[in-house]
C-alpha cells in the first residue's frame, strides 16, 4: 500500500469516525429512541459505505500505476476499521462511563421494539417473556458484547468491501 493511499484511507477513516460520533451525539442529545429504529441503522450503514467508497475512489484517482484489488480493499478496510473503532470506543465510553442511565433507557426501548416485533411474528406470551428475560440478563454495552458487535460489523463490511474492491480495481493488461 502506497504511503499516500494509506494516508488517504486514514484521513477518511477519521472523517468516518467523527461523522459517526457526531451522529451519535446528536441522537443522544435529541431523541435516544432513534437508535432503536431500523431506518437509523440503515442510514448509518449507508454513511459508512459512502465514505469508505469515496476513500477508495479518491485513492484510485491519486494512485500511480495500476490500482490493484489489494490496494482497493486495503484502502476500504483501513477506512472502515478506523471509523468503526472510533465510533465504538465513543459509544462504549458514553454508555458505560458518561451516562449509564442512557444505556438502561436504550435497553428498555430496544426491549419494547423487540416485544412489538415478536407479537407481529405471532409468538406466544410465554415465548416473548422468555426472550425478554434473556435480553435483561445481557448487558449490551459490556466490553465483550461491544467487541463482538464490532467484529461482526467488520466481517459484514469486509464482504461488501470485497465487492467494492472488485469494482474499483484495474487489471494489468500487459500480462494478458
Amino acid at each position: 500500500m502506497e504511503q499516500t493511499t494509506k494516508k488517504l484511507a486514514t484521513s477518511y477513516g477519521l472523517y468516518l469516525g467523527l461523522s459517526l460520533i457526531l451522529i451519535s451525539v446528536l441522537v443522544y442529545a435529541f431523541d435516544l429512541s432513534l437508535m432503536t429504529e431500523w431506518y437509523f441503522n440503515v442510514s448509518i450503514y449507508l454513511i459508512i459505505l459512502v465514505i469508505s467508497t469515496m476513500a477508495v475512489s479518491k485513492a484510485k484517482k491519486y494512485h500511480t500505476g495500476i490500482f490493484s484489488f489489494k490496494e482497493a480493499f486495503s484502502t476500504y478496510f483501513l477506512t472502515i476499521v478506523i471509523g468503526m473503532v472510533l465510533s465504538t470506543v465513543f459509544s462504549f465510553l458514553l454508555f458505560n462511563l458518561i451516562d449509564t442511565e442512557a444505556a438502561g433507557t436504550l435497553m428498555e426501548l430496544t426491549m419494547e421494539k423487540q416485544t412489538e416485533m415478536f407479537e407481529k411474528f405471532g409468538m406466544t406470551e410465554a415465548q416473548i417473556n422468555e426472550a425478554m428475560v434473556k435480553m435483561q440478563e445481557e448487558n449490551f454495552f459490556s466490553i465483550k458484547n461491544v467487541l463482538i458487535s464490532l467484529a461482526v460489523q467488520l466481517v459484514i463490511f469486509s464482504i461488501i468491501g470485497l465487492i467494492i474492491a472488485l469494482i474499483f480495481r484495474e487489471k494489468d493488461t500487459t500480462n494478458a
